[in-house]
């Protein structure tokens, strides 16, 4: 379950980067260590390039604002559909030419959608990026329904499994019920409502939505001739027209109540799940750093105590989710002790507002330690963990892709990970008593019938 990302650019020229004699940076920034110069195509639509890298592979994401926000729950999934439909053809290349071509030229084209917005991307060695990125751009333009029927295949084979296993639908049920009346209800992934919506009709009025150059952004991280590059984005999504989208709305709240709901399935019987799903800091909230960490140390204390100590279930843990409306689970995987799993998890918590810490249990032995001893190995942990791809082309360009969209700039993911040096035990024990004690929770189980 684990999951498993404010520099305003000034604007200074006053034409396209087509027509100039080569392609003029409005402004420069550095991310992480690496330097990061924006340009503009003749649409307006930005184009963010890291060109000073060591390593010999591009990668080149095109971003589109909004995601599943603009999007009903009667449409979910349609949007990650149609990205699917796009890599998988282009007017002159059906599905098999195009992977023996990716295949050839060691590229992929890959894709992924959010609440906040959906990236598709180019991953190829530099050698390749001049033929490949016609390609790319061929796939994004010109959408075709000769995969079509194959992806709408591949989607109810989804839905029939998730239909049939039982913490899939217990937290289909979750996401409805908290998500209810919001613009966080609609799912990236096609929904048992949705799939008689994935129609090709339906993908391509969401293509040509997609198409918007007021929704786009592009990040490219390679040795890129930008000159030649810039040309080719001008030539294709420099022809884009714009059109504003909905803003985010900043006032929604979360759907829970004192109500406990269980679900039943003859397949939970033995592996039975419980879920305690609270109010989390937003991923904008002073706090979101302070309750990663959170997460990582309570997650630590869960299993020592829930598992080891009293065997209660086979995989106890925490996590918050990232987003504008966020919201925390304490959950319990395989669980043998339905009756009593609160009263542990009450015992974990307990610990944690006293600033201590179980480190192992072994027999009858329990260590203890504090939360001001572990909180550095933790920080440590987190930001290796972020971080252990950003030597990458693609790590430095899928971590730029997640700060425009989350954030609207390049920089406040980045400066995000500055804030952890400064979290304190305190800090912590704050950060769960606010979040994890004081703030709203429901309960929710599936139990075995």
């Amino acid at each position: 379950m684990k999951k498993s990302f404010l520099i305003i650019f000034s604007i200074f020229l006053l034409f396209s980067c087509s027509k100039a004699k080569k392609p003029l940076s409005t402004a420069s920034v550095n991310n992480g260590g690496v330097e990061v110069s924006e340009y503009r195509l003749k649409n307006d639509i930005p184009v963010y390039i890291a060109d000073k890298v060591s390593n010999d592979v591009c990668a080149v994401f095109i971003l589109f604002e909004g995601g599943t926000r603009l999007s009903s729950y009667e449409e979910s999934g349609l949007e990650n559909a149609t990205l699917e439909l796009m890599s998988r053809s282009t007017e002159n290349l059906s599905y098999q030419d195009l992977q023996s071509l990716m295949y050839t030229n060691q590229s992929s084209i890959s894709h992924y959608t959010m609440y906040c917005g959906s990236a598709y991307y180019l991953s190829c060695i530099n050698y390749y990026l001049d033929d490949m990125l016609d390609v790319f751009l061929s796939s994004l333009i010109e959408i075709s329904d000769s995969s079509f029927e194959d992806i709408y295949r591949e989607e109810q084979q989804k839905i029939t499994s998730m239909q049939n296993n039982p913490q899939s639908i217990l937290f289909h049920d979750i996401h409805k019920r908290v998500y209810d009346g919001t613009s966080l209800l609609a799912s990236s992934s096609v929904q048992p409502e949705s799939l008689s919506n994935i129609k090709f009709e339906n993908i391509e009025r969401c293509h040509k939505a997609l198409l918007n150059s007021k929704r786009i952004k592009v990040v490219a991280v390679g040795k890129i001739n930008k000159n030649k590059f810039l040309k080719k984005l001008n030539n294709t999504l420099g022809k884009f027209e714009g059109e504003e989208i909905p803003p985010v709305n900043k006032n929604e709240k979360l759907n829970l109540t004192d109500e406990k709901i269980t679900l039943t399935h003859k397949d939970a019987r033995g592996s039975e799940i419980i879920v305690r799903v609270f109010e989390a800091p937003k991923v904008t909230s002073p706090d979101y750093i302070t309750g990663r960490l959170t997460e990582d140390i309570f997650t630590t204390t869960m299993f020592n105590i829930i598992r080891e100590k009293y065997g209660a279930c086979y995989s106890p843990g925490t996590e918050i989710d990232s987003s504008d409306l966020a919201v925390g689970l304490d959950y319990g995987l395989r669980v043998s002790d339905m009756k009593n799993f609160p009263k542990y998890l009450e015992e974990c918590q307990t610990l944690m507002l006293d600033g201590r810490v179980i480190s192992s249990v072994d027999g009858d032995q329990t260590t203890y330690d504090t939360i001001e001893n572990v909180l550095e190995g933790t920080k440590n942990s987190y930001i290796t963990q972020k971080y252990m791809s950003q030597a990458t082309s693609s790590g430095i360009a899928s971590r730029l892709a997640a700060s425009l969209l989350q954030f609207g700039d390049l920089t406040t993911a980045d400066g995000m990970m500055q804030k952890v040096e400064f979290v304190t035990a305190d800090d912590i024990k704050a950060c769960f008593k606010k979040y994890w004690i004081d703030g709203k929770s429901q309960w929710f189980e599936m139990r075995g019938e």
